[in-house]
């Protein structure tokens, strides 16, 4: 015979098995807290600052010109997003596009003193494939607008067209940062709108710090490997 206190072991039982039945699929839908996001990323932001110094040359044989010749310091705050995530994972081309957008301040010492001003719009591609060693290098370019006073024969001075491609690379030497270095073409010309528009044409050399908002350097590790998650293991609940 059946006895009630069976009866409410059962009911009991069947309770705990049904809570548990019910807990289940919610603790592995479950993610645990986020950790520090992945900087080269989607969504991913980036704040930096860095000053360069560069030397002018002709970019056609001829006549000689003052804007040949400049000798050029700048500063150049930045602000970009990560437009992908890391693509062709494995590859050693994997990498992930960024935009950004950078004022600019230069500042002409030869022949003599000037000064421009403006901002450019950034195209930015990451190779990640050495993240794991610290190493992030990159290409990018820009185009922009801005106002030119250098005040030398062979380009006017007024609105310009400031133009950039350059090879960088990130050494990520601290958590949630990096020291960046970048060497390229630089050009400064108004596109014909007004004559003389030699253009003024030197090669730029900048370095600086580049600061990657609540990221860590385990977090830009960690986002290139493949198969993983570009958001880094984060702190597991106590059970």
């Amino acid at each position: 015979m059946w006895r009630p206190g069976r009866w409410r072991s059962a009911l009991v039982g069947g309770v705990g098995l049904g809570a548990l039945a019910f807990a289940a699929p919610a603790a592995s839908r479950a993610e645990p807290p986020a950790g520090p996001a992945a900087p080269f990323a989607h969504g991913a932001q980036q704040v930096g600052l860095s000053v360069g110094g560069s030397i002018g040359f002709p970019l056609i044989g001829g006549d000689e010109h003052e804007v040949d010749d400049t000798r050029m310091l700048g500063v150049f705050p930045r602000w970009a997003i990560g437009v992908t995530d890391p693509l062709a994972r494995g590859a050693f081309y994997q990498g992930n596009v960024e935009l950004g957008v950078e004022p600019l301040a230069l500042f002409n010492f030869r022949p003599r003193f000037g000064w421009a001003a403006g901002g450019s719009l950034l195209l930015h591609y990451n190779f990640l494939a050495m993240s794991e060693r610290a190493i992030v290098p990159f290409v990018e370019g820009a185009a922009g607008i801005g106002h030119l006073a250098f005040d030398l024969d062979g380009e006017s001075d007024g609105f310009i067209f400031p133009l950039h491609g350059s090879l960088g690379v990130h050494a990520l030497a601290f958590p949630g940062g990096a020291i960046s270095a970048t060497i390229g073409w630089y050009h400064l010309s108004n596109a014909g709108l007004r004559s003389p528009n030699y253009g003024v044409n030197a090669v730029m050399f900048r370095i600086g710090l580049t600061v990657f908002p609540k990221c860590g350097r385990d977090a830009v590790i960690t986002s290139s490997r493949p198969g993983r998650r570009t958001r880094p293991r984060g702190r597991t609940r106590g059970r």
